[in-house]
């Protein structure tokens, strides 16, 4: 029965033992006692899978629970191995892209073009179809042609499309899965012996830092690649996740308006075009070697200016002002070297990376998401982060996949 109480601004219902048993196995006992008070419960709403929705919940930020690849559930697990990688729904898997790559990859402007410029889903559309309809001998099989062309990533839900997020997910979960299977950790570009230098000269507190956007984009994604629902949601719910788990959000996964936000299918066809002739400017030793170069004599003027320079001025200036003289140098020497020492620890603060650095300091993607003359001033102003970085390399965790 149902009736309205004058005190509560909410229907009640005094719920049956038929109607309790039906519930049970939907809600969790958290759950249960959250929206119970003795025999009355909450009117559950029916547009929510498990009758709960998130006017219900006592929690602002309501989460239901979905499948993802770090649920505890060991049957749910089993069943979920099979299908970690393909949208089956769709019949979409990450095999499928990368045969659709081939029939567009001559059409694509490179990696850091892509980054820089952020092509827009229509834009990279008219690309294609234009490059389809340049190579159509008659107009009746100009259509096909774009149709062909197009990968299902950049077409309408009317034409059979997916969105970018799902088929950027699609593709990563499936190099996750492999790199957990075989427990190896994430391959980057940095050599061993690099890496073996930079945590012995800083105490393994800091780690080589990731300077191509393939590799940035998959060690975003592998951090939070146990939290990516395995069901089709929105980036809204994408993102909620993610933030609920108390992960970092990828930038590409994060809302259009924020300043670091680069859309999923640039970061999609970057990771197509990775190991491709495309991309073989972003791996050009010699260009490696001079922007390191570049970093290293912005370091070393930094140090100069910041840090010999605050302790110069005060050894100098107490000269100008008549202060230093013969009787008192050794006085004002130390005095220079305290002001110098403090100059240090400001320089430190400043320039040694933190967590929170990772994709903003040399852009959304890294130093290519940048045109050149603002990746040489963002080098310039920074240049202790183009060496380095504060997180360590993404190990993937094998118990995800480990059958029970």
């Amino acid at each position: 029965s149902v009736s309205r109480l004058s005190s509560f601004p909410f229907i009640v219902i005094i719920e049956s033992y038929q109607h309790h048993t039906s519930v049970k196995s939907c809600h969790t006992m958290e759950e249960q006692q959250t929206i119970r008070t003795g025999h009355v419960r909450l009117a559950p709403s029916t547009d929510d899978d498990c009758g709960v929705d998130d006017n219900m919940s006592m929690d602002s930020n309501y989460d239901p629970e979905t499948p993802t690849l770090g649920t505890t559930d060991k049957s749910l697990r089993r069943v979920l191995l099979g299908r970690r990688a393909t949208l089956e729904s769709a019949n979409y898997d990450a095999a499928t892209i990368r045969e659709e790559f081939k029939s567009y990859q001559d059409v694509l402007p490179s990696p850091d073009a892509l980054l820089q410029e952020q092509h827009s889903f229509q834009t990279l559309r008219r690309m294609i179809e234009a490059a389809g309809s340049t190579t159509s001998n008659t107009a009746d099989t100009e259509n096909d042609s774009d149709s062909s062309l197009l990968p299902r990533f950049l077409k309408y839900s009317f034409e059979g499309g997916i969105k970018p997020h799902h088929a950027l997910c699609c593709l990563l979960l499936q190099e996750y899965s492999e790199a957990a299977a075989q427990k190896e950790p994430f391959a980057t570009k940095n050599s061993a012996i690099y890496s073996f230098l930079v945590r012995l000269a800083t105490f393994g507190q800091l780690h080589p830092q990731l300077n191509h956007p393939a590799d940035f984009i998959r060690d975003q994604f592998f951090r939070v690649a146990h939290a990516i629902p395995l069901d089709v949601v929105t980036p809204h719910d994408l993102r909620k996740k993610i933030r609920n788990q108390g992960l970092p959000i990828p930038n590409y996964f994060l809302d259009p308006e924020d300043g670091k936000q680069f859309p999923p299918h640039i970061a999609l066809l970057v990771i197509l075009q990775h190991g491709q002739r495309e991309s073989r400017k972003l791996d050009n030793i010699l260009y490696s070697i001079l922007f390191s170069l570049f970093a290293l004599v912005a370091l070393l003027l930094r140090i100069v200016l910041e840090v010999i320079g605050g302790a110069g001025a005060i050894w100098g200036g107490a000269e100008v002002f008549t202060l230093r003289h013969g009787d008192n140098a050794e006085l004002w020497r130390w005095i220079s070297v305290f002001v110098g020492i403090l100059c240090f620890l400001r320089f430190a603060t400043l320039n040694l990376p933190q967590m929170e650095d990772e994709g903003d300091i040399l852009g959304s993607a890294g130093p290519w998401s940048l045109r050149f003359p603002v990746r040489l001033r963002a080098v310039c102003d920074h240049p202790f982060h183009y060496f380095v970085r504060a997180l360590p390399p993404y190990q993937p965790k094998a118990k995800a996949f480990k059958e029970e």
